[in-house]
């Protein structure tokens, strides 16, 4: 098997936050990955994690994660609790268009409510505005997931608007609360 390349990215892994080492996915997160994004308390929050969620789905997914990350059109980050070395989620980080990025994030039901997304979404809003450039980074979630839209106002995001999105997991079209922050103004004259 080929070994991805990540030399051109513009920023070395891992990063790491007080409690998470964000990483590039593994082949051999796939069995996690298949545990956690199974779980239709984690699925039905999301727009891109089909129910029910197999092994064979994880490692296409993984496969595919490892793609994008190495030709940085979407950056995936293992979010990796540092006391258990556990996988514990996934944030992702997309350029949409030459000066906006959006990311998106998940937390496996057993380790909800520590502050890993909410330390994983701010390491990931870092990184567009100091490495990648970004001017806006956005966030969008259900108007009912109160704990991601609360990681989002932690982060500084504000919200912008409702918006409509196809939901892989719920087979439908949804009504979705989208959150932005804005890089600092000392930042974007840099």
């Amino acid at each position: 098997m080929r070994r991805r390349q990540t030399a051109t990215l513009p920023f070395r892994p891992p990063l790491r936050s007080e409690q998470l080492v964000l990483r590039p996915l593994e082949r051999t997160d796939a069995p996690k990955v298949a545990a956690l994004a199974g779980d239709w308390e984690v699925a039905r929050w999301t727009l891109d994690i089909p129910h029910p969620y197999d092994m064979t789905m994880a490692r296409d997914f993984v496969a595919w994660a490892q793609d994008e990350f190495s030709s940085q059109r979407r950056i995936f980050l293992g979010m990796v609790a540092r006391a258990s070395g556990d996988l514990v989620g996934i944030i992702s980080l997309t350029r949409n268009g030459t000066d906006e990025g959006e990311i998106g994030y998940w937390v496996g039901r057993p380790y909800q409510g520590k502050g890993y997304a909410r330390e994983a979404a701010a390491v990931a809003i870092k990184l567009g505005f100091e490495v990648m450039a970004l001017r806006r980074v956005v966030a969008a979630c259900m108007p009912d997931n109160e704990p991601s839209w609360r990681v989002m106002e932690h982060c500084g995001m504000t919200y912008v608007e409702a918006i409509q999105r196809w939901s892989i997991a719920r087979r439908a079209t949804f009504d979705l609360s989208l959150y932005a922050i804005d890089r600092p103004a000392e930042e974007a004259n840099t």
